[in-house]
């Protein structure tokens, strides 16, 4: 709310704006009136009596027209505020810098147009200013997602030419799954995937309407991953959450790889569909479970191992134990020596798809 004294104080200024605007017409007209008659004298006094009496008129009309003129700013102040709390970030740069490029544009035109003499000049080269200004705002708060997305290519363009010329790592697009599994986080804690880790603001929509489900299981993982999302914030230097996007494009894997593409990043997943996809169009991905695969102790047959025989088997007398990383090994007689640390010798290893199942025999049988 507007004190007294702001209020006196935009009166006198607006006053003082009628009396500018009524010298700014009476020296249009003398102008106007000069060019048309170039051999008429004009009367000394004349000049002063048209300065004096537009002048007040000037300043006695925005004086009694003041306080709606304050009213209505005001409210137009107030929703042009709104307007700009609820407008997206993304969307704010890009009418901004529509104006900027409007204004350049009004700039470079007046350079090379003239406008006429004295004040008439400058009167037209504000119009020309708010027009394109307005014009260059309007463009780029509509069209700013398609002009995000053509900055995003060209900063991709950069980072590919810095990756070729430099070795710089590529930036690492993390999508929903990786998120929820957890494990990115630890990985990355260790320094071993260099690079800067981008999330896309779509990927972390999609996780909160994940958290947001109807479904048990599906809402416990989406605040799973809400969770682990804000370990990232708070544990990774360079994590960033990116808020461009793509236009006319709904599904979340397609505009990740086209964001990856787009920048010669490396999508880190635990998808495979998606690391299938990202092979075909041509982005390089990275699936957390082939790495946590290739870390697996190396297990061959006929190799010897000391293992704490934890709980039966499904078989009569087979007991169960697990190597280090979670492998399961079944143990042929091992429910004997069930809560026991026994040597085994591993007699074979059969490959699924969930994983390694080892089977071994004790050694002392052997």
């Amino acid at each position: 709310m507007k004190s007294k004294g702001t209020e006196r104080l935009l009166r006198f200024l607006l006053v003082l704006l009628g009396v500018g605007i009524g010298l700014a017409v009476t020296q249009i007209g003398l102008d106007l009136y000069r060019t048309a008659n170039p051999d008429t004298k004009i009367p000394a006094h004349y000049p002063v009596i048209g300065y004096t009496a537009m002048g007040l008129i000037g300043g006695l009309l925005l004086m009694l027209f003041s306080g709606k003129i304050i009213r209505n700013f005001t409210r137009f102040s107030n929703d042009v505020q709104k307007q700009f709390d609820k407008m997206p970030l993304n969307q704010l740069l890009s009418a901004v810098l529509g104006l900027i490029l409007g204004l350049i544009v009004a700039a470079l035109l007046r350079q090379m147009i003239t406008l006429g003499p004295g004040i008439l000049s400058s009167t037209l080269s504000a119009i020309l200013y708010l027009v394109l200004g307005a014009l260059g705002y309007n463009i780029g708060k509509r069209r700013s997602r398609e002009f995000m997305a053509m900055l995003t290519r060209l900063s991709g363009a950069r980072e590919k030419s810095k990756i070729r010329k430099h070795g710089y790592a590529a930036r690492k697009f993390l999508d929903t799954s990786a998120i929820i599994d957890g494990r990115i986080l630890e990985i990355a804690g260790t320094g071993f995937i260099e690079g800067e880790f981008v999330i896309p603001q779509f990927v972390v929509d999609e996780l909160q309407h994940v958290a947001d489900s109807a479904d048990d299981s599906r809402r416990e993982r989406g605040r799973r991953g809400l969770e682990i999302l804000q370990e990232m914030k708070e544990k990774l230097r360079q994590l960033t959450i990116d808020d461009s996007d793509i236009e006319g494009v709904s599904d979340v894997d397609v505009k990740l790889l086209r964001q990856a593409r787009d920048c010669g990043g490396t999508v880190i997943t635990v998808d495979y569909n998606l690391q299938k996809a990202a092979a075909v169009s041509g982005v390089k991905a990275l699936n957390v479970n082939e790495l946590v695969e290739a870390l697996r102790p190396t297990v061959i047959q006929g190799m010897e191992l000391r293992i704490r025989v934890s709980r039966e088997g499904k078989e009569a007398g087979q007991g169960v134990g697990y190597l280090s990383d979670g492998t399961m090994i079944v143990i042929e007689d091992g429910k004997k020596v069930i809560g026991e640390e026994t040597d085994i010798i591993v007699t074979s290893v059969l490959q699924t798809s969930a994983g390694r199942m080892v089977f071994a025999r004790l050694k002392a049988q052997g």
